[in-house]
């Protein structure tokens, strides 16, 4: 049988509506109001997922206990009124691992729906015959993360005492600083065993970082793209170690698998997106304003203006290292690809404009400076949208100007 979503709803509230966007959508769903029927549906076809409102969710603690000792991970989302002040540390105990609120539209339901199943983890507990896979296992720290960091956020807002609050701050800070430090651990040493890689991330990192600040974002927001470029890789680990290897021209297959390496970045990344990482960018960030670019072929503002951000600053530290298939470029010769890129319509001239100041500022021959990642400067769940999508905004003014040429083929640049 298909995979399917189950919808609690006793009270018939929300739950019609999120089971007719669905269906709408494709997706095999089935809404139940108790949990003698809720339990019986489990037993006769284990769900994809399940999808309650939040202050529901302690009467259908049976059926998300009998889903915690299943077989397979079930993500379980939680939908919440906008207006209703709700504590989710419980929902977080009984098993709810992603939030959404409403009123919303149905593809915003559909999209998280389906973004959380492309993650869910199977293999779960103490009779695990086979080891998770690294997605799973890369998936499994973002997750914990995120729980963690909501946690801390739903207790900060809760005490009243100015010290507590402080103390929880600070540990929220220390969870994120942490989190930094595992995941580019582990991405540099991936990085070191593949031959011009070394350092990358924490170079577009530091370069994402610097731009945005010229571009005058938000600090949240310039934390969080500096994040993302530290990040934006993350799905290689999930790869072949050799895949970039080879001296020369990689093959179809290596070619398809590289493709998605963006995806499963975001796949990855996915649960931080509640807690201020750009996830969209990082899924499009080899995205091209012509629609050449991959894994969509995204063009003109389908492409995130953080994806176009990562996209300019990749590229250029990627040319400005040798890799086995070509030799690095300097600076300026980057630069002069970058230009011919933008006059093809597919990165934006206005960025690759502010770029060319901040990577000729160092001294002739040495690289920018490694990224700095102080504790307390991390993740944080802020709210804020991924893009500065204000009119009035001077980035949404030089989004409005940039211009989309003819397509051309990918060039595949950033490889």
């Amino acid at each position: 049988m298909p995979a399917h979503v189950l919808v609690l709803d006793a009270a018939e509230g929300i739950g019609p509506w999120a089971r007719d966007a669905l269906a709408h959508a494709g997706l095999a769903c089935a809404l139940v109001k108790e949990n003698v029927e809720a339990l019986r549906s489990v037993d006769a076809q284990w769900p994809a997922l399940v999808v309650v409102p939040l202050d529901e969710v302690e009467r259908w603690a049976p059926v998300l206990g009998r889903l915690g000792d299943g077989p397979t991970t079930v993500p379980v989302l939680g939908m919440a009124s906008r207006d209703a002040s709700v504590d989710v540390t419980p929902a977080l105990a009984l098993g709810v691992t992603d939030l959404l609120t409403y009123p919303c539209n149905g593809d915003d339901l559909v999209d998280r729906v389906t973004s959380s199943m492309r993650g869910r983890r199977t293999g779960r507990g103490p009779d695990r015959s086979e080891p998770a896979s690294p997605l799973a296992q890369l998936r499994t720290v973002t997750e914990a993360a995120e729980e963690a960091l909501l946690r801390t956020e739903t207790a900060v807002a809760r005490v009243s005492r100015a010290e507590e609050r402080d103390h929880l701050r600070q540990a929220r800070d220390s969870l994120s600083h942490s989190l930094q430090v595992i995941l580019g651990t582990m991405i540099g040493s991936a990085e070191a065993a593949g031959p011009g890689r070394e350092g990358h991330s924490r170079r577009v990192a530091s370069i994402t970082r610097d731009l945005t600040n010229t571009l005058g974002w938000p600090p949240l927001r310039v934390r969080g793209m500096e994040l993302a470029g530290l990040f934006l890789d993350i799905g290689m680990l999930v790869l072949p170690a050799d895949l970039l290897a080879a001296p020369g021209p990689l093959e179809p297959d290596a070619v398809e698998l590289l493709h998605g390496h963006a995806d499963l970045s975001g796949d990855i990344l996915e649960p931080l997106a509640r807690v201020g990482l750009p996830v969209a960018a990082v899924r499009a960030h080899h995205e091209r304003l012509d629609g050449s670019g991959y894994p969509r072929g995204l063009r003109g503002r389908q492409v995130p203006f953080g994806a176009q951000v990562l996209g300019v600053v990749d590229t250029w530290a990627a040319l400005t290292r040798p890799r086995p298939h070509r030799p690095a470029m300097s600076e300026q010769d980057a630069l002069a690809v970058l230009r011919h890129e933008a006059s093809l319509g597919r990165l934006p001239g206005k960025l690759v404009d502010a770029l060319e100041p901040l990577v000729l500022s160092a001294r002739p021959g040495s690289p920018p400076v490694p990224g700095r990642f102080e504790q307390g400067g991390g993740l944080k769940a802020s709210g804020e949208p991924e893009d500065p999508d204000d009119p009035s905004s001077p980035l949404s003014v030089t989004r409005r100007r940039l211009t989309v040429a003819a397509p051309q083929a990918a060039g595949g640049l950033a490889l």
